[in-house]
């Protein structure tokens, strides 16, 4: 889970872009890689849907916050869908997303974990 961060001012960005997302900033083709995989969260939003496909049902997804900037959208994972809350800490974790056992198919992704104290 590689993103972006601009040389220039500093301010992470996911996915990778080559224009910096800081609207004071704006520098072109002044990037670095960032990785995202091992940095902390916190819930900006989400939602928890009954009747969307998912492996466990509900499928619960929305957006998170990284300490040191950016904003991705993700599926969360190991969680009560009760319990989610605005603000709640989250890890990144690689887990299954989707399986076809028909098809032997298996596809891999990046999940929000909450961090349960």
């Amino acid at each position: 889970m590689v993103g972006s961060k601009c040389t220039k001012c500093g301010t992470p960005a996911w996915p990778f872009q080559r224009i910096c997302p800081n609207p004071d900033c704006g520098a072109v083709d002044q990037v670095e890689s960032y990785r995202f995989a091992d940095k902390l969260g916190n819930i900006f939003t989400y939602t928890s849907d009954f009747l969307a496909p998912s492996i466990d049902p509900p499928a619960s997804y929305g957006f998170i916050d990284f300490e040191g900037g950016g904003r991705c959208g993700v599926d969360f994972t190991d969680c009560d869908a009760n319990a989610l809350k605005v603000g709640m800490p989250v890890e990144m974790s690689f887990r299954i997303k989707f399986a076809d056992e028909k098809r032997a198919a298996v596809n891999y992704g990046w999940k929000a974990m909450p961090i349960v104290a």
